[in-house]
């Protein structure tokens, strides 16, 4: 294993937006270890990859020992786009919740105008029974 796989490795988590220090904690590696092997071109031993492999299925193997083929195994390309379309779909359906809610409130707001209308008017009128 050479510098390129850690640099690899470093690639993938940038890609999952996945930080160094929960990476580390994640596959238990000490707190700076990785950064700092990654800073002074050190290698990576087989238990530590081993964790990596485990908790990180996604990543294709191939891609990060060698850099042949692509970063992701193909079945999790394929996870990623299902869910990134949910989630685009989700966010759509959640636009439209607000959207409804928005004019909800807008009618409640015009409901309380008139009554505060209505109120004062009463107020009002009890003003000028009294004098």
């Amino acid at each position: 294993m050479t510098e390129n796989t850690l640099k690899r490795l470093k690639q993938f988590l940038d890609f999952k937006g996945i930080r160094i220090s929960a990476f580390e904690k994640e596959v238990g590696m000490s707190n700076g270890s990785f950064a700092s092997q990654l800073k002074n071109n050190k290698t990576i031993g087989v238990d530590k990859l081993e964790n990596i492999l485990k908790k990180y299925p996604d990543i294709n193997v191939e891609w990060l020992l060698t850099g042949n083929g692509s970063m992701l195994n193909s079945n999790a390309v394929h996870e990623e786009s299902t869910s990134y379309n949910k989630t685009i779909q989700e966010d759509a359906e959640e636009a439209i919740n607000y959207k409804e809610l928005a004019e909800a409130r807008k009618e409640t707001i015009e409901s309380l105008k008139k009554v505060i209308l209505y109120l004062e008017a009463q107020l009002s009128e009890s003003k000028k029974s009294k004098e």
